[in-house]
C-alpha cells in the first residue's frame, strides 16, 4: 500500500511540474515610424535598412538656411522691441508716457520672445534625432528629397525593450499567472533566455480555446531581433 500511494505521489508530482511548450513570437515596445515637422529638402540620411544606431544619434538632417535665416530675423526684432520697451520705461520715469503705450511696448516685445522660441523649435527639427537604442526597419525617403510636414521618414525599431506574444491553451489559467519565469528557445539563434509573464490577455479566443499573453525578455539577451521565432517552455507551478 506504502508502495502504491509513493507511486501515485510521484506520478502526481510528475504532472505537476512537467514542461510544457508553446509558440512565441518576439516584438518591440519601441517602434515608430519617424515622421517631418517641417518643409524642406533632406541633405543628410546615412543610415540604411539594418543599421543600428544609440540614443541621440542624427538620423536625418534637412537643410535649415531657411529656418536659420528666420531665426536670426526675429532675434533682430526681438532686441527693437527689448530697446523700445527699454525706452518707454524710461520716458515714464518722466512723465512722459502713458500707462498704454508700455504695456504695448512690453507685449510686443513678448510676441516677438514667442516668436523667437518658435523659430528655435523649427531649427532644432532639422536634425532628427534617434528617440532611442535600435535598428532601422525601412526607410522611406532619400537624400536631396524634397519632404513636407508629415511625411513618413524612417521606421525604427529598439532592440533593448523586447517582449515575447505567446498563444497557449486557456486550460493553463489554472495555473498560469503573472510573474511567472519560463524559458525561450530562439529558433534564429539556437539560443535560449528567461522571460516572465507580464499581462494575460482578459478574452479567451472561443474557437482555439486559446489566449494570448505577454512576456518580457529578461537580461541579459544579444542577437535577438523583433520577429523571431521561438518555443516557450513553461514549467507548470504547483497550486
Amino acid at each position: 500500500m506504502k508502495k502504491f500511494l509513493s507511486f501515485v505521489l510521484l506520478a502526481s508530482s510528475l504532472y505537476a511540474n512537467s514542461d510544457l511548450t508553446s509558440r512565441a513570437v518576439i516584438v518591440s515596445l519601441d517602434r515608430t515610424v519617424l515622421s517631418s515637422e517641417i518643409a524642406g529638402e533632406i541633405v543628410e540620411l546615412s543610415k540604411f535598412e539594418g543599421d543600428s544606431f544609440k540614443k541621440g544619434e542624427s538620423l536625418i538632417k534637412i537643410d535649415c538656411s531657411v529656418y536659420k535665416a528666420q531665426k536670426r530675423k526675429i532675434e533682430v526684432e526681438k532686441e527693437i522691441a527689448r530697446l523700445q520697451l527699454e525706452k518707454n520705461k524710461k520716458l515714464d520715469t518722466y512723465g512722459s508716457i502713458g500707462t498704454f503705450e508700455i504695456q504695448i511696448s512690453q507685449e510686443n516685445y513678448n510676441k516677438q520672445k514667442a516668436e523667437g522660441d518658435i523659430a528655435s523649435i523649427n531649427v532644432s527639427r532639422c536634425d532628427i534625432q534617434a528617440p532611442f537604442d535600435g535598428r532601422i526597419a525601412s526607410k522611406k525617403v532619400s537624400k536631396h528629397q524634397s519632404i513636407k510636414p508629415q511625411d513618413e521618414l524612417l521606421e525604427i525599431v529598439g532592440l533593448d525593450n523586447l517582449e515575447a506574444k505567446v498563444v497557449v491553451p486557456s486550460s493553463w489559467l489554472v495555473w498560469l499567472k503573472k510573474g511567472i519565469e519560463f524559458d525561450l528557445s530562439i529558433d534564429e539563434t539556437k539560443t535560449t533566455v528567461k522571460a516572465q509573464v507580464v499581462q494575460i490577455d482578459s478574452v479567451v479566443d472561443p474557437t482555439s480555446q486559446s489566449i494570448t499573453l505577454r512576456a518580457k525578455l529578461l537580461k541579459p539577451f544579444e542577437n535577438i531581433i523583433p520577429g523571431m521565432s521561438a518555443t516557450a517552455n513553461f514549467y507548470q507551478q504547483n497550486n
